[in-house]
């Protein structure tokens, strides 16, 4: 593991001698390098606590561990194109979303000898994306019919799992949601609006919410705990309850939506 830090640490330094101390995406690629540890200690510990995972070979838990490491790596050169975008407008939401953090890293990996597994490749490739869009890939196809796909896939749920755990543990210990640049780009009537009509109908589907329908802050916190729906070990979502993850972003929803009815309801299907 050694080797892979000291390989993934030079991504990260390619970065920030790209961006200035004093810039927002300095200190956008320095969460990210903490966000990467926190989620390969996420990632292990899921490994420890999960039945179906007891018996992984040797092999399999570096692999994972690769994947877990390595799966934001496109964040660094994607914060650069950020930054160079942003010394020439306004970055609005659009661009924002223009970049793909996950085929940035999925290309840089896959150009690399070391790296270049479809185990870590698809995790990387997809970990951030909605699952019904994952399944309408010509790659999850390939998986599918592929020798190692049970491997990939665990892979793969492992990963997702592990980052989102981090995130929502990130969220009750740092307070990182007011951090980010989401929540910086809000206007100030965003950052105390209730929550649109499309998150909520996602959430009382079932569904978990797509970032892109997302419009106040209210939104994003009703986007986390609808990460329950796609919780795929067991373990992850007991530390989100009993770690009280889930009670923290609950109690900071009511603070923005006061609709008792609604927040009933979120209790009842989060608790």
């Amino acid at each position: 593991m050694r080797e892979d830090l000291i390989n993934f640490k030079q991504y990260y330094l390619k970065a920030e001698s790209l961006i200035p101390a004093d810039s927002f995406f300095r200190q956008s690629i320095n969460h990210k390098y903490k966000h990467s540890i926190e989620v390969l200690n996420c990632g292990q510990k899921i490994l420890q606590n999960t039945p179906e995972l007891a018996n992984v070979s040797t092999q399999f838990t570096k692999v994972a561990e690769q994947a877990l490491l390595f799966h934001d790596v496109g964040r660094f050169e994607e914060a650069v194109k950020r930054y160079e975008v942003a010394k020439y407008g306004n970055l609005t939401a659009e661009i924002l979303a223009k970049f793909d953090h996950g085929l940035i890293g999925y290309d840089l990996l896959k150009n690399n000898p070391q790296y270049n597994d479809l185990r870590i490749l698809f995790a990387v490739r997809y970990h951030g994306k909605m699952m019904e869009d994952v399944k309408a890939e010509t790659m999850w196809r390939e998986v599918q019919n592929s020798p190692q796909k049970d491997d990939i896939l665990q892979i793969f749920y492992l990963v997702r799992d592990a980052d989102k755990m981090a995130n929502f543990q990130a969220a009750k210990n740092y307070n990182h949601l007011q951090e980010d640049i989401f929540y910086k780009q809000l206007n100030d009537d965003a950052k105390i609006a209730p929550l649109t009509p499309a998150v909520k109908e996602q959430f009382w589907a079932g569904k978990t919410i797509l970032s892109s329908t997302i419009k106040t802050f209210s939104d994003r916190l009703l986007q986390i705990l609808s990460w329950i729906y796609d919780f795929n070990y067991q373990y992850t979502k007991t530390v989100f309850l009993n770690d009280g993850c889930a009670q923290f972003l609950f109690d900071e929803l009511a603070k923005h939506y006061t609709n008792q009815d609604d927040l009933q309801k979120i209790r009842k299907i989060v608790f």
